[in-house]
């Protein structure tokens, strides 16, 4: 596989110490260093993603074979796992503060300290999660008969999806479908006794008593689950036990810049309302930038081109697309930021709910007991310290730029302030970089609705008081 073979990371990083001032690295070390290369290449390919080709765009290879439901990219070996850990975020957040980089073991002054970082880390963290829903998770929970009501784990930040799986060993049971959602009003529109009448459920709603749990129209006539795609909050981060972030790699800085906003405003003897302001910017402008940009940009299926539908639409479509879905026109389906399923499920025959799909028949037959699919995905930025760098000429002073202009942040003051200019040249590179990218293709809209069309088709936010 070709690549970018004309610099080094070592290379790299004696630029960056030269343009500070600092060859010897008496003030930043050449590990310090890196760390700031680092977060140049993850922003810039998260500021970049927003074209029809993406910085590193990566085609990922996904199998499926019988009894394969839902699929996470979040795996290893994918080009998009989550590897950066709240110990990484906080070791660089320890240089940014001036402090000795001991991660998430606490060595420094007494103007911060790991546990007030810990905890900001891990708020912004799962306020990113619920912002831009970029933790989706499937799961089932079981449904009891005669039983309206379904409680939720406390790790739930918002429901995405309810489908009813009745009981399949009950004669008579119906086919599985996915319900609509509703509210209480709607609700009782419809029959103020439903909820007291067993039932075929046909919607949900989230209660009014309890954010975690769910009610549906009438209570299910038979056992069965309930088969959902929840939004889930991140692992909770007890330094010095390093644990995944779980925030997509190139995201993670807007966290850290939350958290250090967080740290420089509550800190008695460290606080710093400029830098704070300045975090709060960076804070607030990359998590509407997460919301915004795709992961996936194509899929083809042994082959051949295929949609990347929602599960909002592939549900309007055809209630039970799991099963009944025609054999020769599969669909790559989206239940959020890297979680994927294959349309329709591969099933064996006589195994229940696997039957209809591939290897079951569906509509119109078909034999399959394995497809393979490519998603061509938004790779993370590599950074792989023992590999050139993998940049086009014209982008290393960009990096560069953002480097030092992060590099300067814990001298704050004037000697920051100076720097805002190379934050501005790296950023003016990316809007370049995305209007070059937006001229190759003529379905750009269309492209960055790729991989998240459930929150255009139904948004999980109402538009904020007074806008039209």
């Amino acid at each position: 596989m070709g690549g970018y073979n004309f610099i080094s990371w070592a290379a790299l990083e004696a630029a960056l110490l030269q343009r500070l001032q600092d060859t010897s690295g008496q003030f930043t070390t050449p590990a310090e260093a890196a760390v700031y290369i680092q977060e140049a290449l993850r922003v810039l390919n998260a500021q970049t993603s927003a074209g029809t080709s993406g910085q590193w765009a990566v085609d990922y290879v996904v199998d499926w074979t019988i009894g394969d439901t839902w699929q996470s990219l979040n795996v290893p070996g994918s080009p998009r796992q989550r590897t950066v850990t709240d110990v990484d975020v906080e070791t660089q957040m320890e240089y940014m503060l001036l402090e000795p980089p001991s991660g998430g073991t606490w060595t420094g002054t007494s103007q911060f300290n790991i546990t007030n970082l810990s905890n900001a880390l891990q708020y912004r963290r799962d306020e990113l999660l619920q912002a831009t829903g970029a933790y989706p998770f499937r799961t089932t929970l079981f449904a009891a008969a005669n039983m309206q009501r379904t409680l939720l784990p406390d790790s739930t930040l918002d429901v995405r999806r309810v489908r009813w799986l009745p009981d399949s060993s009950i004669a008579g049971s119906p086919s599985p479908y996915a319900l609509g959602r509703d509210d209480i009003t709607s609700a009782d529109a419809y029959g103020q006794a439903l909820s007291i009448k067993p039932g075929s459920p046909d919607s949900w709603r989230i209660t009014s008593n309890s954010p975690l749990a769910f009610d549906v129209s009438c209570p299910p006539n038979l056992p069965g689950y309930w088969d959902m795609i929840l939004l889930q909050s991140g692992t909770p981060l007890i330094p010095p036990t390093a644990n995944v972030l779980g925030l997509p790699n190139d995201w993670c800085w807007v966290a850290m810049y939350g958290a250090l906003a967080d740290a420089l405003a509550n800190a008695p003897e460290g606080t710093d309302s400029h830098r704070e302001k300045y975090c709060r910017m960076r804070y607030e402008r990359g998590m509407k930038a997460m919301a915004q940009l795709p992961w996936l940009m194509s899929a083809t299926v042994n082959g051949l081109s295929v949609g990347t539908p929602s599960f909002k639409e592939m549900d309007a479509w055809a209630q039970n697309w799991e099963q009944q879905w025609w054999y020769d026109d599969p669909q790559i389906v989206t239940g959020g930021m890297d979680l994927v399923a294959l349309a329709p499920f591969i099933g064996a025959p006589g195994t229940g709910y696997g039957e209809g799909g591939f290897g079951g028949g569906g509509y119109g037959g078909g034999s399959a007991a394995t497809m393979s699919s490519v998603l061509t995905v938004v790779g993370n930025a590599p950074v792989d310290q023992t590999q050139p760098v993998q940049l086009s000429r014209d982008a290393v002073d960009a990096v560069l730029a953002y480097a030092q202009h992060v590099a300067t942040f814990k001298r704050g003051g004037a000697a920051f302030e100076a720097t805002m200019p190379l934050l501005k040249q790296f950023e003016d590179y990316c809007a370049a970089q995305n209007h070059r990218y937006a001229a190759l293709g003529i379905f750009r809209t269309e492209m960055e609705q790729e991989g998240d069309r459930a929150e255009y088709l139904d948004p999980r936010f109402g538009p904020k008081k007074g806008a039209r």
